[in-house]
């Protein structure tokens, strides 16, 4: 912006200050109470999930040690992806995220989309978590149905949430902490196995050769690696929930950056670690979706208990995905409710900055998710919900590349002020991840070679047909509540 030298700084006129900034109503009435190191725990919270510690099972089966290629190519898209999310988000830290960046720098029409979309993706892993959970317990107590572990963890849950933004990260912390801590044993204790096996002669399955032998490094092909890319994709399915937080953080300038750049080194760490030394513990036929990998493999050395702890770990690690979807979830609805684009009821927030509105009206949706946990089991819910979501996912990431598309090209208008944190490579890394990530959304909705592919293609029609519906049924009302 060129400034007339005829005129006076004015820090209160655009034509000579600073340049004006949007505002959201979606953010008013919440506390930034959360602090730095809680944000840093909702990172690595939202990232490692059910995805890790019980879908990698299913897809190691299916790929073989490959799987590593698979986590390697989309890691990098995620890394990508954070890269772009912190660079609006230190533009402007909103509990709207991806979803007022799309309205501020795409459209209304984008917003409304892409909000539904994270909504229902929400909602949906928030299941998938709650289906896993089940599993985890019947594996103590095999005897109890699994709608009823459940049942019981979602309504508490979201009675926990409705009190207050930190008991969320309390939980959270703690849940992020036990499974982080787990991982980190079980990386370190792999790794010792193998060698006490390969190097010292000690009995057992353990091998690096494993990598290698029982059909080799891709047992069943390379295709396998773009067949599992679903479950691949959904495994980093609230890895941007961080960008939710900044909206209620209590330094988003400080805590951030450190969030995002922590996160993206984890997510290499802790999924390709563990697939390698998973790999290497047990021959890949050994695993499936019946129980987590991490299980199978520490039952397989049969130290008494040692499976059981770690159950204990990844049923932390369940809860700790309920209740952080289950955060991003109703902050976004929150969001659109504040632009007349949901139900009014949801935009209600409580004297301690809770929306606790959106928070039963999610809840609500549990008890639907838990209706199918009852009628399909849980190991089968896990799959169907798996199937239907990873298209959600994409078109949200998809949505998130478009924002940062738009914020670029006002900032190059000298419509807004610059970001201290930049996506390197952009525009052309932006265009690359889109372009991959459309790609990957047409093969899982027409690949017939999957039983479930329609669950994809079911899902991307939804996607596109209602929420333009909905946003042409809602566009009057959102235009009378648009500040």
């Amino acid at each position: 912006m060129s400034l007339d030298p005829r005129r006076p700084f004015d820090p209160d006129d655009p034509a000579t200050g600073p340049l004006p900034v949007y505002t959201d109503p979606g953010d008013e009435g919440y506390h930034q109470t959360l602090s730095n190191l809680q944000i840093q725990m909702i990172a690595i919270g939202g990232a490692i999930g059910v995805g890790l510690f019980l879908g990698i099972g299913t897809r190691l089966a299916t790929a073989g040690p490959g799987l590593i290629v698979s986590y390697l190519v989309v890691s990098v898209v995620i890394y990508l992806l954070m890269r772009a999310l912190g660079e609006l988000v230190l533009y402007r830290p909103t509990t709207g995220a991806f979803v007022s960046y799309a309205r501020e720098f795409v459209s209304d029409r984008l917003a409304f989309m892409t909000g539904w979309i994270y909504v229902a993706l929400a909602a949906l892993a928030g299941i998938a978590e709650i289906a896993a959970l089940a599993v985890y317990v019947q594996y103590w107590v095999p005897q109890v149905p699994g709608w009823i572990p459940s049942l019981v963890a979602a309504l508490t849950i979201v009675g926990c949430n409705l009190l207050s933004v930190r008991v969320f990260g309390h939980i959270e912390f703690w849940a992020s902490a036990i499974k982080v801590t787990a991982i980190i044993l079980f990386l370190l204790a792999g790794v010792g196995i193998v060698v006490a096996t390969d190097v010292f002669g000690a009995g057992g399955q353990a091998s690096v050769a494993n990598l290698w032998r029982n059909g080799g490094f891709l047992p069943h092909g390379g295709i396998a690696l773009v067949i599992v890319l679903s479950g691949v994709v959904f495994s980093f399915s609230a890895v941007e929930i961080v960008g939710v937080s900044a909206g209620e953080a209590k330094d988003p300038a400080k805590a951030m950056p450190t969030a995002i750049n922590s996160v993206v080194v984890r997510i290499a760490l802790f999924y390709i670690g563990s697939i390698a030394v998973l790999a290497m513990l047990l021959p890949t036929d050994a695993y499936s979706g019946a129980e987590s990998p991490f299980v199978t493999a520490l039952a397989s050395l049969h130290v008494p208990g040692l499976a059981g702890v770690m159950n204990f770990v990844v049923l932390s690690a369940a809860i700790s995905g309920v209740n952080a979807t289950l955060y991003a979830a109703v902050r976004l609805l929150r969001n659109l409710a504040a632009h007349g684009q949901a139900p009014r009821a949801t935009v209600w927030v409580s004297r301690r900055g809770v929306p606790a509105g959106g928070l039963l009206t999610v809840g609500c949706v549990y008890l639907i998710g838990i209706g199918l946990i009852y009628v399909a089991g849980a190991s089968h819910a896990f799959e169907v919900v798996l199937s239907a979501c990873a298209v959600f996912i994409l078109f949200g990431w998809i949505s998130i590349f478009l924002s940062h598309l738009g914020y670029r090209r006002a900032l190059a208008a000298g419509r807004v002020v610059a970001s201290s944190f930049r996506m390197p490579g952009s525009p052309a890394t932006d265009y690359v991840c889109l372009v991959f990530l459309v790609a990957v959304a047409l093969y899982m909705m027409f690949d017939m070679r999957n039983p479930t592919w329609w669950h994809s293609l079911v899902a991307g029609v939804l996607i596109v047909g209602a929420t333009n519906l909905g946003y042409e049924v809602t566009r009057r009302r959102a235009r009378s509540a648009r500040p």
